[in-house]
């Protein structure tokens, strides 16, 4: 691994990798017109570089954040973890550069994972590299069928390291961008694939709802709307995206696949599935009597740590509707509001009893009287 002895090289790697866009190319992949993705590595190189020397300046840290990808992970963790940004991001990089040791906000930027990855890291950039054009191809494939109607798109992928998401992407931001945490993929090319499917979706998604009369403020306001609107919403979006990503549909492994093939395989349990729909009448009656917090919504239902519950309710509901109503009305769930999402599958169990995954009384009642 090479390292720099002196700032000015330090200096000088990080414009160099501000400045060079040879990723700049976008990839088409066939039978998905006008669909296309543009993949961009500087932010994770440019970390990687940085934190492999015995020392940082401010003139460098203020070089790494001009780079789009490093500014987003840490926007994104102002976003999960408000008062946490560029000042505290700033210390942990330039802390990290001189001891090696995570420090005060470790477990918001998580440096010490991305060092411990670092190799990996930079061997999943050189096989995306490799090969692009496969890459994509292999990401649209997934999303094809589920495609909902978005005209032309043009996404720009960002691989980033660090931060406290595997991937993101923005909700008040309209321009069609996800962002890939390469330091939580284990070395796994497959689920990376996988992880810029799911993300990319998300992307597909807003935009479809940006073209539909009244659904802007779906796409671009989840994070200000009412909280039980909200997890309508936000369980949308994650439960379709979970189900059109599903690594249980591929032969493909990979370490980090198989994780979340595990995590599918454990969710998909008669038991859990009844636990996972009792879970969300929970949250759904506390955030409509203000006993539950959001924060508190998103841990029990939405988190890795808590098995993200909540994406495989949205899982089990695009299954049964796709069993029972076709890819159509998975494409068309984007141009109507959530709330139709729970109120088609409420229809589907109750014609068709073998489908597993009921809500309460209670919540059927509140989705029913939803306006």
């Amino acid at each position: 691994m090479l390292r720099f002895a002196n700032a000015a090289a330090v200096a000088a790697l990080l414009l160099c990798t501000l400045a060079a866009r040879p990723e700049g190319r976008a990839q088409r992949a066939a039978g998905a017109p006008g669909h296309t993705l543009r993949l961009d590595y500087a932010g994770a190189e440019a970390l990687l570089n940085a934190l492999e020397q015995d020392s940082v300046t401010d003139a460098q840290v203020n070089t790494l954040l001009r780079i789009h990808g490093v500014r987003a992970m840490v926007d994104n963790v102002t976003r999960f973890i408000p008062g946490v940004g560029v000042a505290e991001f700033r210390r942990e990089v330039k802390d990290f550069a001189r001891t090696k040791r995570g420090s005060a906000h470790n477990r918001e930027f998580q440096l010490t994972g991305v060092w411990t990855q670092r190799a990996q890291i930079r061997q999943l950039i050189r096989a995306i590299r490799a090969d692009e054009a496969g890459i994509v191809r292999r990401t649209l494939a997934q999303l094809g069928p589920y495609a909902p109607p978005t005209g032309p798109l043009a996404v720009e992928v960002y691989f980033v390291a660090g931060g406290v998401s595997d991937g993101f992407v923005f909700d008040d931001r309209s321009r069609p961008v996800f962002y890939a945490n390469l330091a939580r993929a284990m070395g796994d090319l497959s689920g990376v694939v996988g992880n810029m499917a799911h993300e990319d979706y998300h992307v597909l998604q807003k935009a479809a709802q940006r073209r539909t009369p009244g659904l802007t403020r779906i796409a671009d306001s989840t994070e200000t709307m009412p909280l039980a609107e909200r997890l309508l919403t936000v369980t949308l979006a994650e439960g379709t995206a979970n189900y059109v990503a599903d690594p249980t549909k591929s032969n493909a492994t990979g370490r980090n696949l198989d994780l979340f093939r595990a995590r599918y395989q454990r969710n998909a349990t008669p038991r859990r599935i009844a636990e996972n729909f009792e879970l969300f009448d929970t949250i759904l009656r506390g955030l409509r009597n203000g006993s539950v917090t959001w924060q508190q919504a998103d841990f029990q239902g939405f988190s890795g740590t808590n098995d993200a519950r909540f994406y495989f309710v949205g899982y089990q509901m695009a299954k049964a509707i796709e069993q029972h109503c076709g890819t159509a009305c998975i494409r068309r769930l984007f141009t109507r509001h959530p709330v139709e999402f729970f109120r088609q599958y409420i229809a589907l169990y109750r014609r068709h009893p073998d489908i597993p995954g009921r809500f309460s009384p209670e919540t059927e009642a509140f989705i029913a009287s939803f306006r």
